[in-house]
């Protein structure tokens, strides 16, 4: 079963912005969608779902995408720098999650 994600209307306009930018990729390849669904092997409506920023795409099929435009390693940079992180390290120092004390232990 999948689960399903609420995604706010800034998540869903950043998806459909990444979808444009793998279009983008694509064209300046001179791939049709059908020979980028090919080497990624995938069918061309996973393409389609992919290049509208359908939530439902896997992440899987984004990684293929960058394979085969030669950038498979940029999906893990993503967060390798994280300046957010690096702040709140700084400011509040490392803590591990607490333990949940409101879920039953059977």
């Amino acid at each position: 079963m999948r689960a399903v994600v609420a995604l706010s209307t800034y998540e869903l306009d950043a998806l459909e912005r990444l979808g444009q930018t793998v279009k983008l990729a694509r064209l300046r390849r001179n791939l049709t969608q059908a020979e980028l669904a090919e080497r990624m092997g995938v069918s061309r409506l996973t393409v389609v779902a992919l290049e509208k920023g359908n939530a439902g795409t896997s992440i899987g099929a984004l990684l293929k995408a960058l394979t085969v435009f030669g950038y498979t390693g940029r999906l893990g940079e993503i967060l390798a720098s994280d300046p957010i992180g690096d702040d709140l390290d700084i400011a509040e120092g490392r803590k591990r999650a607490r333990a949940r004390t409101d879920v039953a232990d059977f």
